[in-house]
């Protein structure tokens, strides 16, 4: 080890495909789940978004609804 720090500069070339809305992003996958053939319609789907600063689920009301069991 040359006893160098990391290039720290790398990190800015990442696209690091961040979300501008989380609800919407969690609707978007709560359909896509719900579309999927092989989930029966029988079952509910529900989508969350978690809080890693105070550990809290917060339900995504939107996904409920495209969730919903048939």
């Amino acid at each position: 080890m040359s006893g160098r720090a990391p290039d720290r500069r790398k990190g800015e070339f990442i696209d690091w495909l961040t979300m501008t809305d989380n609800a919407a992003g969690v609707v978007a996958d709560v359909r896509r789940i719900r579309n999927y053939p092989l989930i029966p319609k029988s079952i509910p789907i529900y989508g969350y978004i978690y809080d890693v600063r105070t550990g809290k689920l917060e339900e995504v009301s939107g996904a409920a609804t495209v969730g919903k069991a048939m």
